[in-house]
């Protein structure tokens, strides 16, 4: 009966949305169908909801209705579909988070089971790709490095001794790239002219001087960078969700900010008022064996663009416990 119930107000719900001219999608009705039957724990029916529509719905709507299916599966206790959705979602991007307002502890207890056992093998495919981008040598390559990195300081791998190694040869690649894509970036010396080809005899062109050279954390003799001005663009993102990223700056000896790149894409429009933003920041420049030293620095994003939980906003909210 409440199914029942809950039909018909979804079909009233659409007739008024047509009357006020709301355009709706098929899909997006369909989602909202199944977000309704996993509430009420019509876990079953919510899913075949689910599956009517996973094949088809664009990205970002996908997300949800994977976050949807494993939140089901899990409900429904069939274990290893649970874990093969999670899987997916986890292979997709490895730093996603599930939404604590959304997803019940026992969601997060096997999402976070699931993750810690896949991250080694996810680790050890992301170094493999890094380096034979750097054996092509793609300029990617040092991003992909980058990325490894980032994967081995999840706190689920802290314990795993078996990567301890690989930091070190992933930070040493990463550096290696960098450094030839600067040299291949510099431009090329201009020659020479000889007396034969009309240039004043015994005069030779001043050789280029050498770029500076480029460091990053855990150089020896060094001291990182400290942020004078480093303020973060306004969040104006109608969606409500947490958004995770990270932007790359190279920082000249003075404090100024050279470039700067999205080393972990956040959301596009934000992205670009990240970069230009980045610009403009100002810090106190590293010191190498006390000297002012060139330094790439990586700079976490975290948004959150949810509104805070209340007794009355109980979904897509951000918990009173979160940072």
């Amino acid at each position: 009966m409440n199914v029942m119930r809950m039909n018909l107000c979804m079909a009233l719900a659409w007739a008024f949305c047509v009357a006020l001219g709301v355009v709706v999608s098929a899909d997006d009705a369909q989602l909202d169908r199944a977000k309704e039957l996993y509430r009420s724990a019509a876990y079953d029916e919510a899913l075949g909801v689910l599956d009517t529509i996973r094949a088809t719905a664009p990205s970002p709507e996908a997300l949800e209705i994977s976050e949807y299916r494993v939140f089901c599966l899990v409900a429904l206790d069939r274990k290893d579909e649970a874990r093969n959705a999670i899987a997916a979602l986890i292979a997709a991007n490895p730093f996603y988070e599930l939404s604590e307002a959304q997803a019940s502890p026992r969601v997060r207890a096997v999402f976070k089971e699931v993750r810690k056992s896949l991250l080694p093998a996810i680790v050890q495919t992301a170094y493999a790709a890094a380096k034979a981008a750097f054996d092509r040598k793609d300029a990617e390559s040092a991003a992909g490095f980058e990325r490894v990195l980032t994967l081995l300081r999840d706190p689920d791998l802290s314990s795993n001794t078996d990567l301890s190694d690989l930091a070190v040869v992933a930070a040493a690649f990463r550096d290696l790239s960098a450094a030839r894509e600067l040299a291949a970036a510099a431009p090329a010396p201009a020659a020479v002219p000889s007396a034969r080809e009309g240039g004043p005899a015994g005069e030779s062109a001043a050789p280029k001087a050498p770029e500076p050279p480029v460091y990053r954390d855990g150089a020896p003799n060094l001291v990182a960078p400290v942020a004078i001005s480093q303020t973060m663009p306004p969040t104006h993102l109608a969606e409500r969700r947490l958004w995770t990223g990270a932007v790359e700056v190279l920082i000249d000896e003075t404090g100024k900010v050279l470039s700067a790149r999205m080393a972990m894409p956040v959301q596009p429009t934000y992205d670009r008022q990240l970069l230009q933003a980045a610009l403009n920041w100002k810090y106190r420049p590293a010191m190498k064996d006390g000297a002012p030293a060139r330094y790439i620095k990586i700079i976490n994003v975290r948004l959150d663009t949810r509104p805070n939980c209340t007794m009355l906003v109980t979904q897509q909210c951000r918990p009173a416990n979160s940072n």
